[in-house]
């Protein structure tokens, strides 16, 4: 437990007990009336009769059930303060941050020197958010001796919630390691591409027997070997449009949850690049537990609004694996975003960008600016294409449930 030393201080009640005696004082000498004098005894014996408070430290611990949650999920948060010798009166108090309360403290006293609390929350979106300030409140028998104590209840990891989902992409350029994928070399695998001659080393279970029979001599099933890849998603977090819970980031950062979710369950090697005010990576690699990895990086793509960035138009090279499709997720708002995608199609890296806006400025009283800007996007599109970059609009979570080849 964390030791916090008390600073007894007048309370608003002590305070109204003097304030009281002193206008009563105040009666009584301008009037000269005795019987004001009656008004003010009350409170000045009150005060007089407080006796200083004994208790000088307090112990305090916190805790969450956990750090770690995923958007809607409830988490409790638990408090438990010990003081030395009893408390006349106290109360415990929880200030949300960036979490919604769901219920109120369940408290419980134990002779006046033990009380534990407990909260209910409940995130509803994704980050690293505060979770609020716990307030003590102590007070002494006659009320009139108060000491406050106030700190931070930590941060809270809540993940993006990856929503079930057949979206995927299907790379040009496969790995020698076995996956998912089919791939156009003749191999074992399940993908039946075709019948061929037996050759000395076919096994015996591929052969095709009724073709073998019509044409006099044996023939084999013919498979497609099944190979994995390296995917790298690219979550731009430069610029961001739209109500809150609603933006481009919210809609990048869940269709790149569900989408390293369905790479992953593939066999899949996947990595994460996040462009923003510095550039974060994770190099590809394979599992659930890798999946998390990756979800920890994306708790930092929400930057502090007003944050002065460095210019960057480059990805650096050990962030991109020889041969990786690279997935990006992106407004294509700001220019820095646009040169990094440019530069990755130069660099010979397979690239498929999916455009998470969906508003449009402000309807103006002359459409022509709107127009413009529509006419200014369709050319960014266009240009993205003829340097091969296919430009999938978002459709919801399964934008890329038909698999997008670049």
């Amino acid at each position: 437990m964390n030791r916090h030393d008390l600073d007894w201080r007048a309370s608003p009640h002590a305070v109204r007990l003097a304030a009281v005696a002193l206008v009563a004082l105040a009666v009584a000498l301008v009037t000269l009336e005795g019987a004001a004098l009656i008004v003010a005894v009350p409170p000045l014996v009150m005060l007089a009769a407080a006796r200083p408070p004994t208790v000088s430290t307090l112990d305090a611990e916190w805790r969450l059930s956990t750090e770690r949650c995923f958007e809607g999920e409830t988490v409790e948060l638990h408090l438990v303060v010990r003081a030395v010798d009893r408390l006349d009166q106290f109360a415990l108090t929880f200030v949300p941050g960036s979490v919604k309360l769901l219920s109120r403290a369940t408290v419980t006293v134990t002779e006046g020197s033990w009380a534990e609390a407990t909260w209910t929350l409940a995130v509803d979106r994704w980050g690293r958010r505060p979770v609020g300030t716990i307030e003590i409140t102590c007070l002494d028998a006659g009320r009139t001796r108060r000491a406050r104590l106030s700190f931070p209840a930590g941060e809270l990891g809540v993940f993006p919630v990856p929503k079930p989902s057949r979206a995927g992409v299907r790379p040009a350029d496969l790995l020698a390691r076995l996956g998912d994928h089919t791939s156009r070399v003749a191999a074992e695998g399940v993908e039946f591409t075709g019948i061929r001659p037996y050759v000395p080393g076919d096994r015996p279970r591929r052969v095709n027997w009724a073709v073998s029979s019509r044409r006099g001599e044996l023939h084999v099933n013919q498979q497609s070997a099944e190979r994995a890849a390296d995917v790298v998603v690219l979550l731009d977090t430069l610029s961001e449009a739209g109500d809150p819970g609603d933006t481009t980031l919210d809609r990048a950062v869940r269709g790149a949850a569900a989408v390293i979710r369905a790479q992953l369950r593939r066999a899949d090697r996947v990595g994460i690049v996040v462009l923003g005010d510095r550039i974060r990576w994770l190099r590809p690699d394979l599992g659930e537990r890798h999946f998390y990895r990756i979800a920890e990086a994306v708790l930092d793509a929400w930057r502090e609004p007003g944050y002065r960035r460095p210019h960057v138009t480059r990805i650096p090279p050990p962030a991109l694996p020889p041969g990786a499709l690279v997935l990006v997720f992106s407004p294509l708002l700001d220019h820095d975003a646009v040169e990094v995608i440019r530069s990755l199609r130069e660099r010979g890296f397979e690239t498929v960008v999916v455009d998470v806006l969906r508003e449009e400025p402000p309807r103006p009283a002359d459409d022509l600016a709107l127009r413009l800007w529509r006419l200014e996007r369709a050319g960014l599109v266009r240009r993205m294409t003829d340097l091969g970059i296919p430009v999938v609009p978002w459709t919801g979570p399964d934008t890329l449930r038909t698999g997008v080849r670049p």
